[in-house]
């Protein structure tokens, strides 16, 4: 379905409502496709932020203006969840309308604004903004991103949902620049899941850099937030799993 701004939500299930948030270089049915046997007790809504998937680009990808788009499906309540970018999405989200999150997940969000100083912090997103001006070819920012978390990569063709999906990242407006509102979400008292790759399955340089970056952040949102907090063996993509993320998810949404 198409919202009245032209955003495009697949809609999986029936029940409770779920709002799915992707991150970069994704899209609401790649990101979140082991997800689908929630839809046997959920109504999932899996938004294409603009310039990905089905929703069409309209200027610079900005989270203000997603956090709106979001923020126009809870309808009078819903589960929120927000993976990386869209992690940050969801935070802002989720303090225009807390009345109507009935929790939170937020999976490794990119909120560097609330841990700059650390290290590996300030290395990521120096990493990342040498990897915006590099290139102007969706692929090859692609590979150079993924080289500035840590992780060995070559540019490799894309087509399709994945080559818009790449060109739509390139625009994104640095999630680091977003003003968390924490105060203001702390009030509220929102039930929050942060989920973590234990970024085991990583080599030792993204570990090193992406992985303490976003433990960085997550230790912040933690104690801010008094969040609950789950681990799982993966890095940057837990959700990827299946089944044990799921029925951890599950557990969350049931106890709300």
């Amino acid at each position: 379905m198409a919202t009245a701004s032209g955003v495009h939500v697949t809609v999986w299930g029936d029940g409770e409502p779920a709002v799915l948030v992707h991150g970069s270089f994704g899209w609401g049915e790649e990101t979140w496709r082991e997800q689908r046997p929630l839809a046997d007790d959920y109504k999932l809504l899996l938004l294409d932020r603009r310039g990905f998937g089905a929703s069409p680009a309209n200027g610079r990808v900005d989270f203000e203006r997603d956090a709106d788009d979001v923020t126009g499906l809870l309808g009078e309540g819903a589960h929120l969840v927000g993976h990386s970018y869209g992690g940050v999405v969801a935070l802002l989200a989720a303090a225009r309308r807390p009345d109507a999150v009935r929790s939170l997940v937020l999976i490794e969000p990119p909120a560097f604004g609330l841990a700059r100083g650390h290290a590996a912090v300030e290395a990521l997103i120096g990493n990342i903004n040498a990897a915006a001006a590099t290139t102007q070819d969706p692929s090859e920012y692609r590979a150079a991103f993924l080289r500035g978390f840590g992780f060995p990569a070559q540019p490799t063709p894309l087509q399709d949902e994945s080559l818009a999906a790449a060109g739509a990242s390139m625009t994104e407006r640095p999630p680091w620049e977003a003003d968390i509102p924490l105060n203001e979400l702390d009030r509220a008292g929102l039930r929050v899941l942060l989920v973590q790759g234990d970024w085991c399955p990583a080599p030792s340089s993204a570990r090193a850099l992406a992985g303490e970056a976003f433990r960085a952040v997550c230790d912040v949102l933690h104690d801010r937030l008094d969040a609950e907090r789950a681990f799982f063996p993966a890095a940057h993509n837990p959700q990827k799993l299946g089944a044990v993320f799921n029925d951890r998810v599950r557990a969350f949404w049931e106890a709300a």
